[in-house]
């Protein structure tokens, strides 16, 4: 009887300490859905007012995404920013997208079928962009 307790204290010592080796890693590469270029849908406040679309803002815009962690905006076709990009997962969510240019925004983000939404929070206002996928 001993020593079968002997060995579930050891085996349970063996459980406790490589859990406890383990660390989360909150990066992630959830980026390859991403890689391609997406053309503006619509872009509304949260509550989904104030929305607005090409055809009423009167202005084409594509992100493209690269394999190489570059981010590009363009409107109508000309190039307006561009910068380095990583995506990242929270504790409790995955699809964040960090910006390493000026504004430094971070975006939650999915991808459902060839559309990307992109959730913006702009101190108290917040904005959900979709994309369509136009070259993959």
């Amino acid at each position: 009887i001993l020593t079968l307790i002997m060995k579930k204290i050891i085996f349970l010592l063996l459980i406790i300490v490589s859990s406890c080796g383990c660390k989360k890693d909150n990066s992630s590469d959830n980026s390859s859905g991403l890689i391609g270029e997406w053309s503006w849908i619509s872009t509304c406040g949260l509550a989904g007012t104030d929305c607005q679309t090409p055809a009423s803002a009167h202005t084409s815009h594509n992100l493209v995404f690269t394999s190489d962690s570059l981010f590009y905006v363009y409107q109508n076709d000309t190039l307006r920013t561009s910068s380095i990009f990583h995506t990242f997962d929270s504790d409790s969510e995955v699809g964040y997208i960090k910006y390493d240019n000026d504004s430094g925004n971070t975006d939650r983000f999915t991808i459902t079928h060839d559309t990307l939404t992109l959730v913006n929070l702009y101190g108290f206002i917040t904005w959900v962009s979709r994309y369509k996928s136009i070259k993959h």
